[in-house]
């Protein structure tokens, strides 16, 4: 009876790791990878082409890239949030377990905000609609909002559990910084690239005047 009992409680432990594991390879997946790749496409995608197209089923290639990519985010986010409340057994953290609780709050409002940013993609005016504005600074702030917050709930998690948290550290580090570096290089690209439209558009107003 000992030994089946330990076994059970082995069995039961092994579990409650692979669900932790689970949950945090798929959020990890979720907004490093993600989130990530939406947001730059949102923000440069605008002049994707492949070959002389410049549309897919009658959109722009970056809006159906980004839409895809977004949809994998909250499809993955929801999946990592049932498979921690599976581990928990639907019961949340106390507020005594310090970061551990810290983490727990700042993923349930990245839920939220996946779920809010899914539900006004549904519901989107038309683009040319006066209140067009409003959803897309809302679409903005929101997504933008759940993505910041999500650096610091990924970096807790991984300063409390003790194994390879050097390694974790530096991967995330590095990603961080590569994130930063890459939007730094694409903001210079675009900005570029509107100083020589402005000076292609100055030379023809000179020449047809």
């Amino acid at each position: 009876m000992i030994m089946l009992r330990i076994r059970r409680d082995s069995q039961a432990a092994a579990q409650v790791n692979t669900l932790q594991s689970a949950h945090g390879t798929v959020m990890v997946l979720a907004w490093m990878v993600f989130a990530s790749t939406a947001i730059l496409f949102a923000r440069y995608g605008r002049t994707i082409r492949f070959g002389s197209k410049e549309k897919l089923f009658d959109e722009k290639y970056w809006f159906q890239i980004h839409r895809l990519i977004a949809c994998l985010t909250t499809v993955a986010t929801l999946l990592g949030f049932l498979l921690i409340l599976a581990e928990t057994q639907g019961t949340w953290i106390t507020s005594d377990e310090g970061l551990t609780f810290v983490h727990s709050v700042l993923g349930g409002i990245i839920v939220c905000c996946a779920l809010l940013q899914s539900w006004m993609a549904l519901f989107r005016c038309h683009p040319e609609s006066s209140f067009r504005y409003i959803y897309n600074w809302l679409h903005r702030m929101t997504g933008l909002l759940a993505f910041f917050l999500s650096i610091p709930t990924i970096f807790i998690m991984v300063t409390i559990f003790n194994e390879n948290r050097t390694g974790m550290i530096v991967i995330l580090s590095l990603w961080s910084g590569w994130v930063v570096f890459i939007v730094i290089i694409l903001e210079i690209i675009q900005f570029l690239r509107k100083l020589s439209l402005k000076a292609m558009h100055k030379r023809n107003d000179t020449e047809l005047t």
